[in-house]
Formats: structure tokens, sequence, C-alpha cells
């Protein structure tokens, strides 16, 4: 008997953690980027906690544009395996004719 093929569905795991893995990032950063910028304005005028806040700040505002770039990424990774889905391989033709 020969082995099948690869799943078809395993495909888009990729594309999905992409995704996902950047909407957590970007979550992470707004999240902790309010902390820190709620931290500053509350750390009484000490400067070192000051500027402490304010890179605290920048770099989870990096964090949070590195997560919108991998959404992105991701999104039109997405809609261009869905496209590619559409053009109807045999091996795709395949796969939705199995019974359930």
């Amino acid at each position: 008997m020969l082995p099948e093929g690869a799943n078809p569905e395993r495909r888009s795991n990729g594309a999905l953690i992409c995704f996902c893995v950047g909407a957590g990032l970007a979550a992470l950063g707004w999240f902790f980027g309010v902390g820190a910028v709620i931290g500053a304005a509350l750390s009484g005028g000490d400067p070192a906690l000051v500027v402490g806040g304010v890179f605290a700040a920048i770099g989870l505002t990096v964090l949070a544009g590195l997560g919108f770039l991998l959404m992105l990424i991701g999104g039109v990774w997405i809609l261009i395996q869905v496209i590619a889905d559409q053009r109807g391989e045999a091996s795709e033709k395949r796969y939705r004719d199995v019974e359930r």
C-alpha cells in the first residue's frame, strides 16, 4: 500500500500561528505599554523611574508594532491560502470527497 500525501489542512497551521502570535504580542504590548505610561506619570517625579517608564513605553510600542506586522503577514498568508485552495487541484478534490 502506498503512503498517502500530507494532510492539506496542516498547511494552514503556520499562517494561523503567525497571526495569533502577532495578536498576542500586540495585546501584550498595548497592555504593558499603558502600564508603563501610567507608571511613569505616577512616579512622583523621580528621574530614574520616568526614564525607565519612557524606555519601557518605547520598547513596548515596538513590540506592539511587531505584533501588528505579524498579524498582517499572517492575515495575508491566510488569504493567499484560501485563494490557492480555490484552484481545485486533484489532491484537494480527493480530500473534499472523503466522507467523515
